[in-house]
């Protein structure tokens, strides 16, 4: 009773206005998502409809299983899905996923404020904290990329920060295992995060924490367990979760005559000086100033610098998203001291708070910059060619096997087997560190087949491919989609 007195009580005070705040972002993220990026096709198999099949399966007794990516347990480590099964199960729809996903992330920047205010910033600088994470470049780069489990990490490792900043054992053991759960990039920057508490700790006191020791020794605990679970469900392969290292990071094994230009070239591009921009330049690179808590977040950012692969190096995407509360966190704890310079109070006072406005929207102009420089360019209305699409998808019926490109494969994985274009598949497959598939046709007789083949020769191969295998009858022939039929 005294729990809901002390909500409503909160309620009527200015924490409200972070509510509303939050609530505003969610509204603008889910109207992108949904109705600007899925209903004109820009969603994806790789990976939206990988995690919708992914749900859809575990239901019927495949465990996180999906036909583009089979096992997903053997490729990353993230049993926080199973929490959205009971969801997938009353709202069957791959819009469910990006609800959850802006959420996540809606809650993420509440939290931002609230701990704004465990570390004594005013209401206004709180509220002014939690915008400028809303628009963070690398929170959108989560927000504008399908759907993808590490958004989980963002609230938790916050939640587990406000345990620790108010001693709340309750509330930081839920964020740490929460965290440790979303996904084995995340569980390595804990084991970062619990290395360099422990040094910090001994440089300071000669003697280490035992929190430091409980999340350090956690996650070396949780990484060898995903490895184990990785193994298991890798069909007798190599060990799909270890594959990452060496597929993202194409130096590895080359000789030295091959490898090391090539790393030179991926480190000094102009892809890694956008990537170090989104990072850290909407906060003024303030963070770097606060080592204990920024660590983690740049190893995660050389882990794109140094990446071959161009969705981690050069995509704002969703690969970044652990590295956003520490970089906050960071941020929290530098500020106060850069105010509190006597030289910076001085220049200050003689413009009278105007650097301060000029730095704020300078940072503002800085972060929308980056974003439009990301997916958000994909975002538009439904077209007519959508619709085009839309009919080809309404004439499929329920419960049939279908072979599906990547765009149109999260609009039928929900009530058909749907399979990714074997051709497509392939191709698409090496680049997302997915050793192999189950793939639809051509490897596959599906009893439909949807082909896009408008202004792309890769169809127009597959438009001659199906015709001479005689299996097939042209049931529609759209402005820039067929949709054909496996003879009886």
């Amino acid at each position: 009773m005294l729990a809901a007195k002390s909500f409503l009580q909160r309620m009527k005070t200015p924490v409200l206005w972070a509510v509303v705040i939050a609530l505003l972002y969610l509204a603008v993220t889910l109207f992108i998502t949904i109705n600007l990026l899925h209903d004109s096709y820009n969603t994806n198999a790789f990976d939206l409809g990988i995690f919708t099949q992914d749900l859809k399966n575990t239901l019927h007794g495949q465990i996180l299983y999906s036909t583009a990516g089979q096992y997903q347990l053997a490729h990353h480590f993230s049993p926080v899905l199973f929490l959205m099964v009971p969801l997938y199960w009353l709202f069957p729809h791959p819009q469910m996923l990006l609800v959850v996903q802006g959420v996540l992330l809606a809650f993420g920047g509440y939290l931002i404020y609230i701990l704004a205010r465990e570390y004594n910033y005013s209401h206004r600088a709180g509220l002014i904290l939690e915008g400028l994470y809303f628009i963070n470049p690398l929170v959108w780069g989560v927000a504008l990329f399908d759907f993808h489990e590490v958004a989980f990490a963002i609230p938790a490792l916050l939640v587990m920060f406000f345990g620790l900043k108010k001693k709340n054992w309750l509330f930081f053991s839920l964020g740490l295992v929460f965290a440790l759960v979303t996904k084995e990039d995340v569980v390595i920057v804990l084991g970062v995060f619990g290395f360099v508490l422990m040094i910090a700790d001994w440089w300071q006191r000669k003697k280490v924490s035992k929190i430091a020791v409980i999340i350090f020794c956690s996650a070396v605990l949780t990484y060898g367990i995903g490895i184990i679970v990785s193994h298991l469900f890798s069909n007798g392969e190599s060990t799909r979760i270890l594959s990452y290292f060496t597929n993202r990071y194409t130096y590895i094994g080359q000789p030295l005559s091959v490898a090391f230009p090539m790393a030179i070239h991926t480190i000094f591009s102009r892809d890694s000086l956008f990537l170090i921009g989104a990072y850290l330049a909407p906060l003024f690179f303030l963070p770097l100033f606060s080592p204990k808590w920024v660590i983690p977040a740049v190893v995660i950012l050389l882990s794109g610098i140094f990446s071959t692969d161009y969705g981690q190096h050069g995509e704002l995407m969703q690969y970044a998203a652990a590295a956003v509360p520490f970089l906050f966190l960071a941020f929290m704890e530098v500020l106060p001291k850069v105010l509190g310079n006597l030289q910076i109070q001085t220049i200050i006072s003689k413009s009278k708070n105007r650097l301060l406005v000029y730095s704020l929207v300078f940072m503002v102009f800085i972060s929308i910059g980056i974003i439009l420089n990301g997916r958000i360019q994909l975002a538009s209305f439904p077209n007519g060619n959508d619709a085009t699409f839309n009919q080809v998808v309404a004439l499929i019926p329920d419960g049939v096997t279908v072979t599906a490109s990547n765009v149109i494969f999260p609009h039928l994985c929900t009530r058909t087997e749907t399979y990714l274009d074997a051709n497509e598949g392939n191709a698409i497959a090496p680049e997302t560190g997915i050793i192999s598939g189950d793939w639809g046709f051509p490897d596959k007789d599906t009893d439909y087949v949807v082909i896009c083949y408008k202004n792309n020769a890769w169809y127009e191969a597959e438009m001659i491919s199906i015709k001479k295998t005689k299996k097939y009858k042209l049931i529609r022939d759209f402005d820039g989609i067929a949709l054909y039929q496996l003879n009886s």
